[in-house]
């Protein structure tokens, strides 16, 4: 009973640990594209769910967030838009593919 119980822990493990390093492998090649819409909105298109934009006349209102592994790349696209700071997110939905960044 003991090596069964022992063999399922460190296949847990491996399974835990290779799908994390997995997903973390594919958030470093997504690439967060940007389309202009109008002067002052834009579309971000990364992984997952779109990103709205809208530089306003003192801060950045952002739509969704996307995935957190993907917030350093998402702010970087938002700043070859505006200087402006993110002052605003509003999240669509649940999904994480709107939300997650928004624990960064």
């Amino acid at each position: 009973m003991r090596p069964a119980w022992l063999c399922s822990v460190f296949v847990s493990a491996f399974a835990l640990l290779s799908a994390a390093s997995f997903a973390q492998d594919n958030f470093s090649k997504v690439q967060i594209k940007t389309e202009k819409l109008t002067n002052s909105t834009y579309m971000l298109t990364g992984a997952g769910g779109n990103l709205g934009v809208s530089i306003g006349a003192d801060a950045v209102f952002v739509i969704d967030d996307q995935f957190a592994p993907l917030t350093p790349k998402i702010k970087a696209a938002i700043r070859k838009l505006s200087k402006k700071q993110v002052k605003f997110v509003l999240n669509t939905h649940w999904h994480f593919d709107h939300t997650g960044g928004n624990e960064n």
